[in-house]
C-alpha cells in the first residue's frame, strides 16, 4: 500500500484494498492529523510569544527615544547659551539691529509652532468629530467641524509661506474633514427621522443645522416638520427604522400608538423648543454671550495647553448666529401645511392600517394606551398660535378612525353571520326530507327536565317538548345556537367599548343605534335572500320558515342587539322604547314574510285536495244513498184539543251528522296536513287555512244550492243546510268574520227557502241539537282544522298571532283553560257546567235513557209535549187551527 496519504483515491482505495487495509490507512490519517494539530499549537505559542516580547521591546524603546529626546533639547539648549556667552565679545552689531533681528527670530519660530499646533489640531480633529457623532452631540461635532474649517482656511491663505509650502498635510488634512458636513447633516436628518425624540436632541439637531448650513430658523422648521411627517409615515408603512434594532416586524396596536406618539410628540416639541422664550432661543442665546467659551475648549487637555501658541483668532475663535427669527405667522403657515400632509397621510396610510384590527379588545387597548400616553397639552401652543382648529390628533383622526372601524367589525361580524346563517339554510333546504311525524309526537328522554333549576331555564333551547312541537329539529338548534353565538360575540366585544369609561357618552349611543341599525338591515337581507329562494316542494318551505321563525325565537342575542341590555340603558336613556319599537317592527315583518311561505304550503295543500275534485259536483239519488248518512227518526206525539183522549202521532227525520264526502275530504285534508307539517299550525296560519278552506266550501255548496236537484229535494236541501250549519259551529264562524258570516247566512237562507216553513219549523230544534251534538263529537278528531272553542270574550278571531304558543306542551294541547286549544278533549257528560254543546248532548242522552226506562204514558205525555209545542209555534207562527195537523 502507498505511504503517501495525500495522493490517496477514497473511490479507488475501496475497490482495491480490503476493510482491514482501509481501516490501517484511517488510523494513520488520523495519527498525521493529531501530529499536525500539535505542531500548529506550538507553532502558534511560539509566535505569540515573540509578538508580545516583540511589544514589551518596542514599549521599552519609546520610552528610551522619549528620555533621549529630553536630553538631545536639554543639551541643544545649554550649547546655545555657552555660544552666546563665549561669543559676546565678537559680535560686531549695535544693539537695534540685534532686537530686530532676535524680533524677527521669535516671529518666525513662533509662527513655525503656530503652524506646527494648527496641523496637530487639524490631525486629532477627526477622531475627535467622530467621537461626537457616536455620542450624538450633534452640535459638539458641528462646531468642532466649523472650528477645523476655520484653521484650513487660515492654513490655505498662508499657502505662499515657505514653510507652509514645505507641509503639504495641512491641505491633505482638510480633504479628510470637509466629508463631515455631509455625514453631520445625515446623522442629523436621521435623528430627527426617529420615532422617539426628546426636546434636547431635537434642539441640538435644530442648532447644528443653522450652524452647518447657515440657514433661517424658518427652513430649519420646515425642515423639522418634513422629518417628522416622513417618521409618521415611516411608522404606518412599517419601514425599517435606523433606531429599531433588527426587522422584527412590530404589532398593528404598536404602530398605531407609535404613529400616535409621533405627532402628539411633535406638537410637544413645537411648544417646548420653538415658541417665544423656547429652548432653542435660549440655547442660541448662551452661545452669543461673551462668556461663552471658545471652540478650543472643546478639544483634548493636551491640545488645550497649546492654546497660547495659537493666534488669537483661532484660540479665541466661537461660532457665530444671527439672532434668529420666527414669526408666529410663519410657524402657524408652516404648521397649517404640515397638517395638510398629515391628513393626506392619515386619509390612506393610517385607514388602512386601522383595517388591519379585528377585534374589539385590540381596540380597548389601543384606546386605553392612547389615554394613558396622551397627556400633553396642546391648548398652549394653540393659544400662542390663535388656531382656528384643535391640535389634539386623537380627537381629530384616531377617534373617528376608531369609530368607522368599530362600525366596520359590527358590519363585517354581522355580514358573516348572517352568510353563514344563509348557507346552512340553504343546506337544510337541499337535504329536507319528508318528516317523520311519530318521531315528533314519540316520547323522549329529554322531554322532561332533569332538575328544577332547568325547569326554570328561561332559554328556548333547553326546552325540547316545545322545539319538538315546532317544528325545531336539532338541526335547526345547532343553526340558531351557531348565529345567536355569533351574535353574543359581536355584544361582547361591544360590551367592552361600553363600559369603557374614557369614551364619550355621544358616541356610545352611536355605538348602540349603529348595532340596532346593522341588525335591522342584515336581518331584512336575511329575510330577501330566503324570500328570493326557489323552493319546490313543501318540505323546502317548511324548512326556510321554520329556520326564519327560529332565528328569532332561538337567538336571545338577536333581540338583545334591539332591546338594549340593561347595563346599555343608562346610555340610552329614554330610547331604549325606539329600540322595543323597532324589534317589533322586524318581528312584524318576519312575521308577514314567513306567513307569506306558510300561504305558499297552505295553498298547495288546498290545491292537491281541492273540494271540486274530492266532493260530489252533482247530487243524484246514487249519491244521496252513498253519501248522506242515516238520518234519525223523532216521533211526536200530540193531544188533540178537541178530543183530549185522542193522542196523534207524527214521526219526523232528520239529519244527525254531516255529508260523508264531507267528512271524508276534511280527514283527507287533515291527513295531507299533518304529512305536511306534522307539527303544530300557529293560530294565524290556522286562521288563514280554514278561510280559504271556507271559500272554497261555500263556492261548492253554492253551485249544489243552484242546482235542480237540491231545488226540487226538500231532503238534499236540508243535508245541505244541516252541513253549513256544521261547518259555521265546527269553524266557529262569528259576527266578527263579518264577510264570511254574511256568506253561511245568505246560502242558509237560500236552502231553507226549499225546505217547507210548516218542517222546518218542526226541524230547526233538532237541527241545532243535532250540529251540537256532531260538532262536539267531531271537534276532537278535526283538531287540526277547528280553532279553540271560545271562552269568556275571548273569540277565534283573536287568537290569529303568527307566533306560537309562548310554552305549548303536552298539557296546553289538552288543556281547557286560558290557553289555545289545539286538540281540546272530548265532552265529558257532567252534572253541571260545561259548554253548551256539552249540555246539549247531556240533555239528548237524559232524553233517550229516559225513553227507554219511562212507561207509555210518561212517553206519550213527553211525545204529546212536544207535539203540543210544534204545534202551537207553529199555528201562532202561520195563524191557521190545529185541525190542519191532523
Amino acid at each position: 500500500m502507498s505511504t503517501n496519504l495525500l495522493n490517496l483515491n477514497v473511490d479507488v482505495l475501496f475497490e482495491q484494498h480490503s476493510v482491514p487495509e482501509i481501516d490501517v490507512v484511517h488510523k494513520k490519517i488520523q495519527t498525521v492529523v493529531e501530529n499536525k494539530r500539535e505542531e500548529l499549537r506550538t507553532m502558534v505559542g511560539e509566535r505569540y510569544r515573540d509578538l508580545l516580547k516583540a511589544a514589551d521591546t518596542i514599549a521599552a524603546m519609546q520610552t528610551s527615544a522619549g528620555t533621549l529626546i529630553e536630553q538631545v533639547r536639554f543639551i541643544h539648549a545649554n550649547c546655545r547659551s555657552l555660544n552666546e556667552q563665549q561669543l559676546l565679545g565678537f559680535k560686531t552689531t549695535t544693539p537695534t539691529e540685534v532686537s530686530v533681528l532676535e524680533r524677527k527670530a521669535n516671529k518666525q519660530l513662533t509662527n513655525y509652532y503656530s503652524t506646527m499646533v494648527q496641523i496637530k489640531l487639524l490631525t486629532s480633529l477627526p477622531e475627535l468629530i467622530w467621537t461626537h457623532i457616536d455620542h450624538e452631540q450633534f452640535y459638539a461635532a458641528t462646531e468642532l467641524f466649523i472650528f477645523s474649517r476655520h484653521i484650513s482656511t487660515g492654513l490655505q491663505l498662508d499657502a505662499k509661506n515657505a514653510l507652509m509650502q514645505q507641509l503639504p498635510v495641512a491641505r491633505k488634512q482638510w480633504e479628510i474633514l470637509r466629508p463631515f458636513h455631509a455625514t453631520i447633516k445625515q446623522a442629523v436628518l436621521l435623528v430627527l427621522e426617529r420615532e422617539e425624540l426628546s426636546a434636547e436632541m431635537a434642539v441640538d439637531c435644530m442648532q447644528s443645522l443653522l450652524l452647518l448650513d447657515k440657514c433661517d430658523l424658518g427652513q430649519v422648521l420646515q425642515m423639522f416638520l418634513q422629518l417628522r411627517a416622513a417618521a409618521f409615515l415611516n411608522c404606518l408603512q412599517q419601514q425599517k427604522s435606523p433606531v429599531v434594532e433588527g426587522d422584527r416586524k412590530r404589532r398593528v396596536k404598536e404602530r398605531i400608538l407609535a404613529s400616535l406618539h409621533i405627532l402628539s410628540g411633535t406638537m410637544e416639541l413645537l411648544d417646548k423648543c420653538l415658541l417665544a422664550d423656547g429652548l432653542l432661543f435660549r440655547r442660541i442665546a448662551d452661545c452669543l454671550e461673551p462668556t461663552a467659551p471658545p471652540s478650543i475648549q472643546r478639544m483634548d487637555s493636551s491640545e488645550r495647553q497649546l492654546a497660547h501658541l495659537l493666534p488669537d483668532i483661532i484660540a479665541s475663535y466661537r461660532p457665530k448666529f444671527e439672532t434668529p427669527q420666527l414669526p408666529e405667522t410663519k410657524l402657524r403657515d408652516a404648521l397649517e401645511k404640515w397638517l395638510k400632509q398629515i391628513d393626506e397621510m392619515a386619509a390612506t396610510q393610517l385607514q388602512q392600517l386601522f383595517a388591519l384590527v379585528s377585534n374589539m379588545q385590540t381596540i380597548q387597548d389601543i384606546k386605553t394606551a392612547a389615554q394613558d400616553k396622551h397627556k400633553h397639552n396642546c391648548a398652549h401652543l394653540e393659544q400662542q398660535l390663535k388656531l382656528p382648529y384643535s391640535l389634539d390628533f386623537y380627537a381629530r383622526k384616531y377617534v373617528p378612525l376608531i369609530n368607522a372601524r368599530v362600525r366596520e367589525i359590527i358590519c363585517s361580524s354581522w355580514t358573516t353571520a348572517r352568510q353563514q346563517a344563509y348557507e346552512r339554510v340553504c343546506q337544510l333546504v337541499a337535504e329536507a326530507s319528508p318528516p317523520q311525524p311519530l318521531d315528533i309526537w314519540r316520547e323522549q328522554s329529554r322531554d322532561l327536565p332533569l332538575s328544577l333549576a332547568a325547569a326554570l331555564n328561561d332559554q328556548q333551547t333547553s326546552k325540547h317538548l316545545a322545539n319538538r312541537t315546532k317544528g325545531y329539529d336539532a338541526p335547526i338548534i345547532k343553526l340558531c345556537a351557531n348565529f345567536d353565538a355569533q351574535l353574543a360575540a359581536i355584544v361582547q366585544e361591544l360590551n367592552l367599548l361600553l363600559d369603557e369609561q374614557t369614551s364619550r357618552a355621544e358616541d356610545k349611543l352611536a355605538l348602540i343605534g349603529f348595532l340596532r341599525e346593522t341588525a335591522q338591515q342584515q336581518l331584512t337581507e336575511l329575510i330577501g335572500q330566503l324570500k328570493a329562494l326557489e323552493l319546490s316542494n313543501s318540505q323546502a318551505l317548511l324548512c326556510a320558515l321554520r329556520s326564519s321563525l327560529a332565528l328569532v325565537e332561538l337567538c336571545p342575542h338577536l333581540k338583545l342587539c334591539f332591546c338594549q341590555q340593561s347595563s346599555w340603558r343608562q346610555w340610552t336613556g329614554n330610547l331604549t322604547s325606539a329600540g322595543i319599537e323597532h324589534w317589533q317592527r322586524m318581528c312584524a315583518l318576519l312575521e308577514e314574510e314567513t306567513m307569506q311561505l306558510w300561504l305558499r304550503v297552505i295553498d298547495r295543500v288546498l290545491a292537491t285536495h281541492s273540494c271540486a275534485d274530492k266532493l260530489p259536483q252533482n247530487i243524484t239519488h246514487d249519491v244521496v244513498l252513498r253519501d248522506f248518512p242515516l238520518w234519525q227518526t223523532h216521533t211526536l206525539d200530540q193531544r188533540d184539543e178537541e178530543e183530549q183522549e185522542s193522542v196523534v202521532q207524527s214521526t219526523v227525520r232528520i239529519p244527525s251528522q254531516p255529508r260523508f264526502s264531507l267528512q271524508n275530504y276534511l280527514f283527507q285534508l287533515i291527513h295531507e296536513l299533518t304529512a305536511a307539517v306534522p307539527q303544530t299550525l300557529p293560530p294565524k296560519v290556522q286562521h288563514a287555512f280554514n278561510q280559504k278552506l271556507l271559500k272554497d266550501l261555500l263556492t261548492h255548496y253554492q253551485a249544489l244550492a243552484d242546482s235542480e236537484g237540491t231545488k226540487a229535494s226538500q231532503n238534499i236541501a236540508l243535508q245541505l243546510y244541516f252541513d253549513l250549519k256544521f261547518l259555521q259551529r265546527v269553524f266557529a264562524v262569528t259576527r266578527e268574520s263579518r264577510t264570511l258570516y254574511e256568506e253561511f247566512q245568505s246560502l242558509q237562507r237560500k236552502l231553507r227557502d226549499y225546505i217547507d216553513p210548516f218542517d222546518f219549523e218542526l226541524f230547526a230544534e233538532h237541527i241545532t241539537t243535532h250540529v251540537s251534538r256532531s260538532t262536539a263529537r267531531l271537534h276532537g278528531e278535526l283538531g287540526v282544522l277547528t280553532p279553540a272553542p271560545p271562552q269568556g270574550s275571548q273569540t277565534a278571531a283573536s287568537t290569529t298571532a303568527l307566533a306560537h304558543e309562548s310554552d305549548p306542551n303536552v298539557l296546553c294541547l289538552s288543556s281547557s283553560g286560558s290557553t289555545s286549544l289545539w286538540f281540546p278533549l272530548l265532552p265529558i257528560v257532567m252534572p253541571q257546567g260545561g259548554s253548551d254543546a256539552t249540555n246539549s248532548e247531556r240533555k239528548l242522552l237524559t232524553m233517550e235513557s229516559e225513553k227507554a226506562s219511562t212507561t207509555p204514558t210518561r212517553k206519550a205525555a213527553a211525545r204529546k209535549a212536544d207535539a203540543n209545542k210544534s204545534k202551537s209555534g207553529a199555528t201562532s207562527f202561520f195563524g191557521m187551527s190545529q185541525e190542519w195537523f191532523r
